[in-house]
């Protein structure tokens, strides 16, 4: 039976960035920063989409994410290609190239070739134009839903943030650093060959150096102050403060994974609380888990308490995980390569159903490493992302965020525990949120200009002709004013409310009006003209013409028509008074507008203070310098991203073999 025969007309999909890799047709060719992967998976859910699509007229398909954007801004087009079809078509915005046309850019930049013989220029699509455009059409399909909205019962995190556990680095990763800055210097001096080291491989192994000396050189020192040997005497504490309620922990490490015969993380914690008096039975890696069954169980026991430690790295126990209900802390070893990997991760224990009013989040860093450095390079991309999606801030152009491999320079200064690299952060932090309120006091510049120019003055005009009409209608009431009831409908004239509402539903009857259709003429009232209209909701309404028109519901009473008949006119001075009000409200807006749009941006002396010094500290760090060159990459082809992706399509496929 295939899909089709199901009898599927809605699908709902949850952790819809699983389906991210989905193949796309571009003539970009040699443009980094572009997905290429495709998956499997991703292609069959476009196809599952298309079809409900054409069977429901463009609807049919829900998706539900946590994370709707990883990394890049570019997987946007993916998400609308799934979800918006046919608003990318009407729009000519169907093909990637027309997408990227419209709110990206290409970068050309030097770089040294694989070969390490000279430079060439490699293209990079790594700017994005047309921000609020493309957030405007997004969110047609997107309700966009964070935390902060919802309000949802979750536990607290203990000081109301992240704790960040910074240990010393020992005196061989001190070494370690040292002999990184020499080879970074050999990187950018192009004193060694593409293949046998790069700014990525670097990036690497110093990611996993600041965890244990141990995952690079296995004949390191084991020493006690270590990153790793702290968290293990954390998970250690609190497994026994908790023993009682039997309370869980979640330990998440992406590197170090558990290999046979070889250091790692994994085993070396398992081995470790155990010396200490931790039972096997309650230490558990998500890797053992090789089958949803198998993966159920687990979670069933740490559910249960069963199991009290469970470790895993982000892709096997971050999306889809729910084992929140006794957890009260979670580990990170490690910075993740992606900014939403840390949602996931955090969001495993910020969930409804956990038990615990109050938890703790542990952040391990290492200091004079790459840890606190990549600490913040996600912790900008998150809030940058959050920014774009909730369209809070959001400038015309942005950098894309897709890639985290450090410069020479960067690598320097950290080793080196250079003060200046921590202002950097504080300072471009500063310069980036300056911006974005200079942008907003731009577009509000924009705005009142407009209004200035136009709305204000229409609006003033329109208030000043109504007003003028409303008079004339006054004038023709107060003629009338006192007398008794008279009504001329269908040509007779009526002096008895119910006759006179008895006939006008009548003439309802026997006229088949049009919605919005030609105003049918009725009759007269008190000088005013009086027509029947059916409005765009099928509703008949009475229309009271003088000078200026009123209209009011008609309805199906004899009496009740021709009360509100009464109302409409007698309520002619009301309408006067609040057309009054409007323009002398739309006056005082004016006025206020003209003074607001002559302030100049609050924050500007600061922002200059803050470009000045970015300039300066970037200079002092060899920025300058190496801004004229892109890192070297040991795959021309291969950023850290595009190898998550393929890591991930390797696992894909494992799952499809093993379903299979």
């Amino acid at each position: 039976m295939n899909f089709e025969q199901l009898g599927v007309d809605y699908m709902f999909v949850d952790e819809a960035h699983a389906y991210k890799n989905c193949f796309t047709y571009t003539k970009m060719r040699n443009v980094a920063g572009i997905g290429r992967s495709a998956s499997q998976r991703a292609t069959d859910m476009l196809l599952k989409c298309q079809y409900l699509q054409e069977m429901g007229s463009g609807k049919g398909v829900v998706f539900a994410t946590g994370t709707p954007i990883s990394n890049s801004m570019s997987e946007m087009y993916v998400l609308q290609r799934y979800l918006q079809p046919q608003m990318l078509v009407r729009l000519g915005l169907n093909y990637f190239d027309s997408w990227a046309a419209t709110f990206g850019e290409v970068i050309s930049s030097l770089e040294i070739t694989p070969e390490g013989s000279g430079y060439r220029m490699r293209n990079r699509f790594a700017k994005f134009h047309n921000l609020p455009e493309l957030m405007s059409i997004f969110q047609l399909v997107a309700d966009i839903q964070t935390a902060d909205m919802l309000n949802l019962p979750i536990p607290e995190i203990e000081g109301g943030k992240a704790t960040i556990i910074a240990t010393e680095a020992t005196p061989f990763q001190r070494m370690i650093m040292e002999s990184f800055v020499e080879r970074a210097e050999k990187i950018r001096k192009r004193e060694v060959e593409p293949d046998e080291d790069n700014m990525l491989k670097l990036t690497g192994e110093a990611k996993l150096m600041s965890i244990d000396p141990r995952l690079v050189y296995e004949d390191a020192p084991n020493d006690l102050d270590s990153k790793l040997n702290i968290a293990i005497g954390n998970v250690f504490d609190i497994w026994q403060e908790s023993s009682e309620q039997r309370l869980t922990q979640l330990v998440f490490c992406d590197s170090g994974t558990p290999k046979p015969g070889q250091f790692n993380v994994y085993d070396e914690m398992k081995r470790c609380l155990m010396e200490k008096g931790i039972s096997n039975e309650e230490i558990a890696f998500i890797h053992d888990a090789k089958t949803d069954e198998q993966r159920e169980n687990l979670f069933e026991k740490v559910r249960m308490g069963e199991i009290r430690i469970l470790l895993g790295s982000t892709s096997k126990l971050g999306t889809g995980t729910n084992v929140q209900d006794r957890l009260v802390a979670v580990h990170h070893l490690d910075c993740p390569w992606r900014p939403s990997d840390i949602e996931q991760r955090d969001g495993r224990i910020l969930r409804q159903g956990n038990q615990n009013p109050i938890i703790k989040i542990l952040r391990y860093v290492t200091k004079g490493t790459f840890d606190a450095y990549l600490w913040q390079i996600q912790e900008q991309k998150l809030k940058y992302i959050s920014q774009v999606m909730t369209g809070k801030s959001i400038s015309r152009s942005c950098e894309d965020m897709d890639e985290t491999v450090l410069s020479a320079a960067e690598v320097k200064a950290i080793a080196t525990s250079n003060p200046l690299l921590a202002e950097k952060m504080e300072v471009d932090n500063g310069v980036i949120r300056l911006k974005l309120l200079k942008g907003n006091w731009n577009n509000e510049r924009l705005t009142l200009g407009r209004n200035i120019n136009n709305q204000y003055p229409d609006t003033i005009d329109y208030c000043e002709k109504k007003i003028a009409s409303i008079r004339k209608d006054m004038e023709l009431r107060e003629k009338t004013e006192g007398k008794d009831f008279s009504a001329v409908i269908d040509g007779k004239t009526y002096d008895e409310r119910v006759k006179a509402g008895e006939q006008l539903l009548l003439i309802m009857k026997l006229h088949d009006l049009a919605v919005n259709g030609e105003p049918l003429p009725v009759g007269e009232y008190r000088g005013f003209r009086l027509f029947l209209v059916l409005n765009a909701f099928k509703q008949l309404e009475l229309l009271v013409k003088g000078d200026n028109t009123y209209s009011t519901p008609l309805g199906d009473s004899f009496l009740g028509g021709i009360t509100r008949l009464e109302n409409v006119v007698e309520k002619i001075p009301a309408v006067l008074m609040n057309m009054e009000q409007k323009l002398a409200d739309t006056q005082t807006q004016l006025e206020e507008a003209r003074k607001e749009v002559q302030k100049p941006f609050e924050f500007e002396q600061r922002l200059n203070e803050y470009s000045a010094r970015q300039a300066e500290i970037n200079t002092r760090l060899e920025f300058k310098e190496l801004q004229k060159q892109e890192e070297v990459i040991f795959d021309e082809s291969k950023t850290i991203d595009e190898a998550c992706n393929e890591e991930a399509l390797e696992a894909e496929d494992a799952d499809i073999a093993s379903k299979a």
